[in-house]
């Protein structure tokens, strides 16, 4: 879990429109996204047995603290309530977000200074590529 730790700033991404789309994302939000005006930057830290993750997107950002294994409720960053559990699989951090009819998994693997969150959600796969800062 440690290859986690640090800054991570998105350089790029793929199919996620179709994605937000189809997850339920607003339109707002979306039409943000194609335009490139959100670029998050992701902070991963552990201490002991808890992990924090702080989005930042713009002026807005959220942080979620957990332990691997605990379900918890959270918000998404357009404020959906949404019960999240995070596991390790092998060398991937694995996100499962669930809200309504509706559930979403984010896949995050990091080789050297690159970290890549697959998102699989209602039928549809996105990526987004991010660089350590």
């Amino acid at each position: 879990m440690s290859q986690f730790i640090g800054k991570w700033k998105a350089v790029g991404n793929e199919n996620l429109d179709e994605l937000f789309k189809a997850c339920g994302v607003d339109e707002e939000m979306r039409s943000k996204a194609k335009e490139g005006l959100i670029q998050p930057i992701q902070e991963i830290n552990i201490k002991g047995d808890e992990y924090s993750i702080k989005t930042t997107v713009g002026h807005l950002s959220t942080e979620v603290c957990f332990k691997l294994g605990v379900t918890f409720p959270s918000s998404s960053m357009d404020g959906k309530k949404i019960m999240v559990t995070y596991n390790m699989n092998g060398d991937t951090l694995e996100e499962v977000q669930k809200y309504g009819d509706y559930e979403a998994v984010i896949s995050r693997k990091v080789t050297g200074d690159d970290l890549v969150s697959t998102i699989t959600g209602q039928g549809k796969t996105a990526t987004i590529c991010y660089k350590r800062i």
